[in-house]
């Protein structure tokens, strides 16, 4: 009786083609899983934070606007770190940065989930708003929801999506999603900052709201 079967010569030649498919295709599979993880990350960072907003408001029937401190700290203790799950205390590695800023427990915070938020550059209006809507555009925040708090054209709000895992770096191209992302807040809602942060947020070529357009 004779037996067919595979020779050793095309065993392995089979194996090797495999091999060369996988060298091809999983770097993008993993690329793409990364892409994905970072997007979804950014929508779960502004959900987070606008509900702690909106929560505070709800309870407190305090805004952004109202918290008037010198810097961030007082926004971040009354409003950001009561209403999330947060890990006290946390450390950061040395030379870690989220677009460039330097986090430390007065101007950061770190969820359970391990996201790590940064503030800078907030400020508040000094004068009283204008209820006949005159002037607006001098005051860096106001009950309006038309002006960012802090100088316009920057973004106050800084997300490291995944905490102190690299690559950390901030996202400047939707096509390739980082880790690091830049929002503003408002008086009563946190919106993404940037063309590309935008893209990633509700999707490339996608229109957005004026009053969210940054750039």
């Amino acid at each position: 009786m004779r037996k067919l079967g595979f020779t050793l010569a095309e065993v392995l030649i089979t194996l090797v083609i495999i091999g060369v498919i996988a060298a091809m295709t999983v770097p993008t599979l993993m690329q793409n899983t990364n892409n994905e993880e970072f997007r979804t990350g950014l929508k779960k960072a502004i959900s987070a934070t606008n509900q702690a907003l909106t929560l505070n408001y709800a309870l407190e029937g305090m805004s952004a606007q109202d918290y008037t401190g010198s810097d961030a700290s007082e926004l971040i203790n009354g409003v950001f770190k009561p209403r999330m799950s947060i890990v006290e205390n946390p450390t950061f590695p040395s030379g870690y940065t989220i677009c460039g800023k330097t986090p430390s427990n007065s101007n950061a915070w770190v969820t359970n989930d391990g996201m790590v938020y940064l503030i800078d550059g907030f400020s508040v209006a000094d004068e009283p708003e204008d209820a006949t809507g005159d002037a607006l555009d001098s005051i860096p925040c106001n009950s309006f929801q038309t002006a960012p708090c802090g100088t316009a054209g920057k973004a106050q709000l800084f997300i490291d999506v995944n905490g102190i895992k690299k690559p950390n770096m901030a996202t400047t191209n939707s096509a390739r999603p980082r880790d690091q992302y830049q929002a503003q807040i408002y008086s009563q809602k946190i919106v993404p900052f940037g063309k590309a942060t935008q893209e990633v947020m509700y999707g490339a070529n996608t229109d957005i709201k004026k009053e969210y357009s940054s750039d």
